[in-house]
């Protein structure tokens, strides 16, 4: 849930099997942080943080650990395979 101008914007949540939640939120604000400072559209801000606080429930460490924005837009997709 984000403001932007006045404007509330939501993104649906989305069902992950968490292994972890430590670091679920770092994880989001990281991401979301992160593609503001990319200049992207706010709908990526809260879509690029979901994916990454969701692949930081996914370790046993308190961080999200993503090779790069292709990893992360998979996971937003709903596909965290690794691409060759």
């Amino acid at each position: 849930l984000t403001n932007i101008d006045g404007e509330w914007r939501q993104v649906e949540p989305r069902e992950i099997t968490v292994l972890d939640r430590i670091g679920g939120g770092d994880g989001f604000v990281g991401g979301f942080l992160y593609a503001i400072l990319k200049g992207w559209e706010p709908e990526k801000w809260m879509q690029f943080g979901w994916a990454t606080g969701a692949l930081a429930t996914t370790h046993l460490t308190d961080y999200a650990q993503p090779a790069d924005e292709d990893q992360v837009w998979s996971i937003w997709k709903g596909n965290a395979r690794v691409k060759r």
